[in-house]
């Protein structure tokens, strides 16, 4: 009996399911070669369904063991793409295998790592087997991606479960209630921590809860069960952006390599979307709304502790003289708002200038009776203004071309100033005011392009978009009271400026959808003292 100290591997992927691969084929192969060669095997290790596109696998891990313990003298495995398909790697492994004296025996390919003459067919051979696994992986991703066209769902979004006996997709409700709520708390003016601390304190249970209950799945296999029972921010926030629940299905927003592992999101114009492929839970309307809250959160920063609602009026409102949002603080039992120019920097930067949350409501509320009387008016006259309107489309296109080229010229113009500044032709600071300027007029240009596209959209249902929207007024004026939700839906922003005399001006601009709606050419101002 020789006395190399002798061990096999044997190796198993998840698309190899053919009996000549089998594990118990693989060690019968490498025990006949062994008594060829009078070699005894020690142990075999081995690794079951896992890729050879990852080197981090159990039983190839415990044969390293044995070589840095210089336990080993000989491996045997099958062939050499049972040590990995992944060419670099592999390579690794072997000069690793060298640099410790092992010898690495390929038994069906008649290969030996320490013999130099096999070092042209040990390359040749790496590459055929990463070859082989890409292409293995096109083909995954190939039926994956004809799935996704077909509409097939697996396991469908909280709030949905698959009929067992028709596959159809169905509401189920104890869920669906729970997403409801949370999109009423949201455009009530909760956020997203204050919605999860909500539903945390009534002991609602979560989505991966509900996966497990009815699937007998964890969300993320492999990893402990931790958090399952705890709702976070991040859950709410996932729910809150996900269209299933005004019933798409969108596939394909992001690719993951099936040999690499890494994910890539992908563009939205590269989305495979179904319409009306669930029963919606939330509709329309409340979706969008949602959406604008949640967007104008993200832009203006706007965060609220765990313990109150999201201030109605944040982030909506914008000074006019530094550019900066308005914050909310609390004075003597009223809520105030204060340009966050002056409240951070002091008086260097900006005025005082500040509102009472009273004040505010009460020129909104006398901001929507004129709407609404400008509105009605415009209802009388609808025939000329769809008229107008349509006269109008027609010169949009050209106009939004030409604000386009103006964009471009702009940004030409911004290289030409970095030119003129290495060049040292002009100072840094003369460059910084010019940037600045030179942004201004594109973001400038960037919201007429906006405006004109959204005016391109307005069509013959207009009469019935301003009857909705007269409805929906009158509502608010009843009610007298001003919520979240009918702030966001209305108001894009709050334009508020101080002049030399300490007079606010104040501008109301409108949500374009809103405003198009009630057929308005300008938006309304109002002043107010300090």
């Amino acid at each position: 009996m020789n006395k190399e100290r002798v061990y096999g591997y044997v190796r198993l992927s998840r698309d190899e399911d053919d009996e000549k691969n089998s594990l118990t084929n693989q060690k019968q192969i490498l025990y006949d070669y062994a008594k060829s060669k009078n070699y005894k095997i020690i142990e075999i290790f081995e690794d079951d369904n896992i890729s050879g596109m990852t080197f981090d696998r159990e039983g190839l891990n415990k044969l390293k063991e044995v070589v840095e313990l210089k336990k080993a003298d000989i491996i045997l495995v099958k062939d050499l793409s049972r040590i990995g398909r992944h060419k670099a790697y592999s390579a690794l492994f072997l000069e690793y295998l060298r640099e410790n004296n092992v010898k690495l025996i390929s038994v069906t390919e008649n290969i030996d790592s320490l013999n130099e003459n096999d070092d042209i067919l040990i390359g040749f051979k790496q590459i055929l087997n990463e070859q082989y696994a890409k292409d293995i992986s096109r083909k995954i991703r190939a039926g994956f991606k004809q799935k996704q066209k077909d509409g097939f769902v697996i396991i469908p979004p909280f709030g949905y479960i698959k009929n067992t006996t028709t596959k159809q997709i169905e509401i189920f409700e104890e869920c669906a209630d729970i997403v409801r709520l949370i999109y009423k708390l949201y455009i009530d003016g909760y956020g997203s921590k204050k919605i999860a601390q909500y539903l945390n304190e009534r002991q609602y249970h979560t989505p991966a809860w509900y996966h497990k209950k009815l699937y007998n799945k964890i969300y993320h296999p492999g990893k402990e069960w931790i958090g399952g029972e705890v709702w976070s921010d991040r859950t709410i926030q996932r729910i809150i952006s996900n269209d299933a629940y005004i019933g798409v299905l969108r596939c394909g927003v992001s690719t993951r390599s099936v040999i690499y592992k890494f994910k890539k999101d992908l563009p939205e114009e590269e989305h495979i979307i179904h319409e009306n492929f669930y029963p919606p839970i939330i509709n329309k309307e409340t979706w969008v709304l949602a959406q604008k809250i949640r967007e104008n959160r993200t832009n203006n920063n706007v965060r609220a502790s765990c313990n109150s609602k999201i201030h109605r009026y944040a982030g909506l409102l914008k000074c006019k003289n530094c550019g900066a949002s308005f914050v909310a603080k609390k004075r003597d039992g009223y809520v105030e708002y204060v340009c966050n120019g002056y409240h951070r920097f002091g008086k260097n930067v900006c005025s005082s200038h500040r509102i009472n949350e009273i004040e505010l409501d009460d020129m909104i509320y006398q901001y929507l009776i004129r709407l609404k009387e400008v509105a009605e008016d415009n209802l009388s006259k609808i025939d000329v203004f769809i008229k107008e309107w349509n006269y109008k489309k027609r010169d949009y296109s050209r106009k939004i071309e030409e604000l386009k080229l103006n964009i471009i010229e702009l940004k030409n113009e911004a290289k030409e100033y970095a030119k003129q500044l290495a060049k040292k032709i002009i100072n840094e600071e003369l460059f910084m005011e010019l940037i600045k300027d030179n942004e201004k007029e594109i973001e400038l240009l960037n919201e007429q392009i906006k405006t004109l596209q959204e005016m391109k959209q307005i069509n013959d249902n207009a009469k019935l978009g301003i009857q909705h929207s007269i409805d929906m007024l009158n509502n608010i004026i009843n009610d007298k009271k001003l919520s979240n939700a009918h702030l966001q839906m209305l108001i894009s922003k709050i334009l508020i400026a101080e002049d030399e005399n300490g007079m606010l001006d104040i501008e109301i601009i409108l949500n374009m959808p809103f405003k198009h709606h009630l057929l308005l050419n300008n938006t309304f101002t109002q002043e107010s003292d300090t």
